[in-house]
């Protein structure tokens, strides 16, 4: 018996070895369908070094109705009201005092909502209105709030993000820490939704402005903090654990400036420029590069380094020069609809090779970027091409002009999915460059619901699925 036993052995290992190599097949079939099913933007917009930058939007099927005819997409879901909290009983009763600015934002990345009045920051879990604190130590009124994760290594373990206020007068760096509640089913440190949040109460750093006012916080992946200038700079709060021979603890960095206009008066600078604020700022974190968006529509690309530590300007687009590009490619349509751009996005290498960035414009244009050749996609960024137009909905022969939208002035790009919002007239406005059976298509949902909301800003917030 034994012996019988011994000798099937072999065998019925031979079985289990096959049954596990056709099921590692299957599961690497499982997915490449899964990876042909969203495949590449440039391969859905046919983007590609062998033929000339392209249009699309102008077709009546790149735009299929919700409804039951041949190019219409009846399973396509709308976006719709998850969740609604309001603002905590606290805050609306602080709108009375305000007497100069107020500002509202969220911090999708710890689940808390924002509001500024004038000198105070209110932060709050914005999943229930909870764990309400504030910031009164500022004398001035504040212009812009960021939140940024710190660099490895500089701080104590437990601060684990920084609150970047500017003002006036003063960029202030406060330390964002969070603490377990004693609650039954709290989650696990660092999901920050049923933890308690709390800033210290002295900044870690304070530095002047000079006179300039700072429009935009960002911050990258490995811990760099970069704000937008009013003069149209771009600005870096270079940060240390401690001071060098020749260096400061934290000191502010002019990355648009060269080292030959610091011997140039201010008054000789200001009257050879014209002002063009900086709006936006957007970093693509798998690339390693920075993005700028200008007042007027002005795209500067900056090259941060393979690995994310240095800063060089690498090219830069007017509102004028993206608008003739754009009519060179689409000779039908008004010049007008390709200028300013009103929002800028970063197009990750995940989701392509080719495509680096997206600009969308206030009529809704969507203007897609390179920052290379096509011919050597995985090089550094040293340029700025427009690659291809995809026109926004209402420019096909079969609609009329009233339904295209207007007057963009928000807009959120993820995935392959843009929501823009416009006052007035279409408050959200949902673009999803995805695939279905009839190829590369568009949806174009409208929320009735939200026609009397007030958009201040659109992030995207991951929900477990049920």
């Amino acid at each position: 018996m034994t012996v019988g036993m011994e000798s099937a052995l072999p065998g019925q290992g031979q079985t289990t070895l096959n049954n596990g190599i056709d099921a590692a097949a299957l599961e690497v079939d499982r997915h490449i369908q899964d990876d042909q099913r969203y495949p590449e933007i440039a391969q859905m917009l046919g983007v590609s070094a062998e033929v000339l930058p392209g249009v699309s939007g102008m077709s009546d099927i790149d735009y299929p109705l919700l409804g039951t005819g041949q190019v219409s997409l009846p399973r396509l879901l709308e976006i719709g009201p998850v969740h609604r909290v309001p603002l905590p009983p606290e805050l609306v009763e602080q709108f009375g005092h305000m007497q100069c600015n107020c500002m509202l934002g969220i911090f999708p990345d710890i689940s808390r909502a924002w509001l500024t009045i004038d000198t105070d920051i209110y932060i709050w879990n914005y999943n229930d209105g909870g764990d309400l604190t504030y910031f009164d130590g500022l004398s001035e009124t504040i212009l812009s709030v960021g939140l940024v994760k710190p660099k490895p290594g500089v701080f104590q373990a437990h601060i684990t993000h920084l609150l970047v206020l500017t003002t006036p007068v003063d960029i202030v760096i406060l330390g964002v820490t969070f603490s377990a509640l004693h609650t039954e089913g709290a989650s696990a440190p660092g999901s920050y939704v049923t933890e308690a949040l709390s800033l210290l109460p002295e900044p870690l750093f304070c530095l002047p402005t000079d006179n300039t006012f700072f429009q935009v916080v960002e911050g990258t992946g490995t811990g760099r903090l970069f704000l937008a200038g009013q003069d149209g700079c771009l600005y870096e709060v270079a940060y240390q654990a401690e001071a060098g021979w020749f260096s400061q603890c934290c000191r502010k960095i002019n990355h648009s400036r060269s080292a030959l206009s610091l011997f140039i008066p201010a008054v000789l600078q200001f009257s050879f420029s014209e002002e063009d604020p900086l709006m936006q700022i957007a970093v693509d974190h798998s690339r390693h590069i920075l993005y700028t968006r200008s007042e007027k529509g002005t795209i500067q690309v900056f090259d941060l380094g393979s690995d994310g530590q240095s800063t060089s300007r690498v090219a830069s687009l007017s509102h004028g020069a993206i608008a003739n590009a754009a009519v060179n490619i689409v000779r039908t349509v008004e010049k007008l609809n390709f200028s300013p751009v009103v929002h800028i996005a970063p197009i990750e290498s995940s989701e392509s090779a080719v495509c680096h960035l997206l600009a969308v414009t206030h009529t809704g244009v969507r203007l897609y970027f390179g920052t290379c050749s096509l011919r050597y996609p995985g090089t550094r960024p040293n340029t700025l091409i427009l690659l291809h137009v995809r026109m926004p909905p209402g420019f096909s022969a079969a609609v009329t002009a009233p339904q295209r939208p207007a007057r963009v002035h928000k807009a959120l790009y993820s995935r392959g999915m843009l929501t823009t919002s416009s006052p007035f007239l279409i408050p959200l406005l949902s673009h999803s460059l995805s695939t279905f059976s009839q190829g590369d298509h568009v949806s174009l949902n409208h929320q009735s619901q939200l026609k009397s909301l007030v958009v201040w800003n659109i992030l995207i917030r991951a929900y477990p699925m049920s």
